[in-house]
């Protein structure tokens, strides 16, 4: 079960070209390693355009989102196993 969150986080992510390889966040001062991106996806607010990425610890399940417009990432929502 996801659980919403809509928060800013730090992202420590690669930019090759037009794609972008998140490896690590911080949220809440605790860094989350990235070992999976399970899944990539692109939508639309407004004028701004979301990438929102599915990604993995090995643990749990988290889904990030970088705003292509304010140039800032969110963490909209986590999935806890256990």
């Amino acid at each position: 079960m996801y659980e919403v969150i809509e928060e800013p986080i730090q992202v420590g992510a690669i930019f090759k070209g037009s794609k972008i390889k998140p490896r690590w966040f911080i949220w809440k001062r605790r860094k989350y390693p990235i070992r999976d991106v399970t899944f990539r996806w692109q939508d639309r607010k407004g004028e701004e355009t979301l990438l929102y990425f599915s990604v993995s610890d090995g643990v749990n399940t988290y889904e990030i989102c970088f705003n292509q417009k304010r140039l800032n990432w969110f963490l909209s929502k986590v999935s806890i196993e256990g």
